[in-house]
């Protein structure tokens, strides 16, 4: 059975290692674009507003978070072009990248149909550059997870569990380099920060 507080623990710590990335100071005005840190960085900070990206409010802000793939739909060099339009300070983008071994971009879109793209890293930060923005740090890494409590609202979950659990017996690699810790089946995705700010 998957363990509730795993996956609350590894979560948490994705979002903290974000604010740590991100460092929030007291006198910054922030918006988040569908990162779902508003809750971590509120103590920190002196305004917190959130957002979607087709909804981008006037600014100015000093502190910007955003994911692209919850509007696949959307332009993401305009997205971002719009959210540095209103960014006084930085603007960080956090998103699941496409891995070397495998197809995890697929994986991700088994999960959930309406993520029409999963991007490199290099693909990412070119994003930023095409938006007018500079790149001025980075952080690339991966995180483990379990796999049920991420299939819990994916119609795909049945088809998804069994490539993983046929990956672990030698079959395909899909990119999401699964493996049982315990009884219970995990996942590992990539992820990028980039840290810019208006060129």
């Amino acid at each position: 059975m998957p363990q509730v507080s795993a996956h609350a623990s590894e979560t948490a710590c994705h979002l903290r290692r974000l604010v740590d990335f991100a460092e929030p100071r007291p006198d910054d005005t922030c918006l988040d674009v569908g990162c779902g840190t508003s809750g971590l960085l509120g103590p920190w900070v002196r305004e917190m507003t959130s957002a979607d990206a087709v909804s981008v409010p006037e600014g100015p802000f000093t502190l910007i978070t955003a994911r692209l793939t919850p509007t696949p739909d959307a332009d993401p060099v305009a997205v971002i072009r719009r959210l540095l339009g209103v960014c006084t300070g930085r603007l960080v983008v956090a998103d699941v990248v496409r891995t070397r071994a495998g197809d995890s971009g697929r994986v991700e879109r088994v999960r959930d149909p309406d993520r029409t793209t999963t991007r490199t890293f290099d693909e990412l930060v070119e994003l930023v550059r095409e938006a007018g923005g500079e790149t001025r740090r980075l952080d690339v890494f991966t995180i483990e997870r379990p796999v049920e409590p991420w299939l819990a609202e994916s119609d795909g979950g049945d088809d998804l569990r069994a490539e993983l659990t046929a990956e672990l017996d030698g079959g395909p690699k899909t990119g999401a380099r699964p493996r049982l810790i315990g009884r219970e089946l995990w996942f590992t995705q990539s992820w990028a920060y980039v840290a810019a700010e208006p060129a």
